[in-house]
């Protein structure tokens, strides 16, 4: 591992705008992706948590995808693989290591942290993330008959902790322990209002140096055949579709409001009333666009 290249993870929740943020950050010179890695262990893997596994690589195996050397097979993808192969790797040429993922795939093995990273976390306002994930379940009801209530534990609904019960346990450890002393943290409302003065904070806060190219990417998944990435989840991604939004896209846009609440199923009121007090958390410690005038 080299002395001067960076290696950071962004520990994020499913549906904050995660991925066009890795689309983003594929826009850096001489940078390696990594996507959702421990998640593959933890939903998909040998050590899989969830009774997930079962419905979604049989699947997705349909599924007939060319894939290069950046994938890996569910069948290898133990946590110990997920670390010591993955995100240990050795990466020569390249100035940055950067890798999305969520928080809630590591909590419960929180000894399988890869060394050598700086970490960041990615949250959005409970309302919007709990409203888009029951439209993703709804989806994956569709493919896979998983059911469609967010509240049902059976392997397409929430983590235990809502996921950001994770993130701020994650986060708290990272603190405890010195191994990130002060974590990023930037809420995706505030990525999408003011993008460039978000960059900017994020790349100097984790050592990465922040460009111009990063307001803009192409549109499709071209980009995507450089990353490191899940076999299963492309192919899950052509069966379901859940990272199309982020590959169609080419910036980042402007946020919509939040759903009222009252248009919201009982269920998806129910995850952001436990979510929130953790969202509020970590939204007190976050980025804010402010700083930019400081000349950032």
């Amino acid at each position: 591992m080299s002395d001067t290249q960076v290696r950071v993870i962004l520990w994020s929740i499913p549906r904050t705008v995660s991925t066009a943020f890795v689309k983003c950050m594929s826009n850096l010179d001489d940078v390696q992706i990594i996507q959702e890695p421990f998640e593959c262990a933890f939903k998909v893997g040998p050590e899989s948590k969830r009774h997930f596994r079962e419905h979604f690589v049989a699947k997705s195996d349909k599924i007939k995808l060319e894939c290069d050397s950046g994938c890996w097979d569910a069948d290898k993808a133990t946590y110990q693989f997920v670390k010591e192969n993955i995100l240990e790797a050795n990466y020569p040429g390249k100035k940055v290591v950067f890798v999305k993922d969520f928080s809630y795939a590591i909590t419960w093995k929180i000894n399988m942290l890869p060394k050598g990273y700086r970490h960041a976390f990615l949250i959005r306002n409970p309302a919007k993330t709990f409203a888009s994930w029951k439209k993703l379940l709804v989806a994956y009801n569709d493919a896979l008959s998983l059911g469609t209530n967010l509240m049902e534990n059976n392997g397409a609904s929430i983590p235990e902790k809502y996921g950001f019960g994770e993130s701020f346990e994650l986060y708290e450890h990272l603190v405890r322990t010195g191994i990130e002393p002060n974590p990023v943290i930037i809420d995706s409302d505030d990525l999408l209002e003011n993008p460039e003065s978000i960059l900017r904070q994020f790349c100097d806060g984790i050592g990465i140096e922040y460009t111009d190219k990063l307001m803009s990417w192409n549109a499709g998944d071209g980009i995507v055949q450089e990353w490191k990435i899940p076999k299963v989840f492309l192919q899950g991604h052509e069966l379901i579709g859940y990272y199309e939004k982020a590959f169609s896209s080419q910036k980042f846009v402007k946020p919509n409001p939040a759903p009222d609440r009252a248009d919201l199923p009982n269920d998806v009121n129910t995850c952001i009333d436990a979510a929130m007090p953790y969202y509020e958390k970590m939204y007190a410690l976050r980025l804010t666009a402010e700083k930019t005038d400081l000349g950032l």
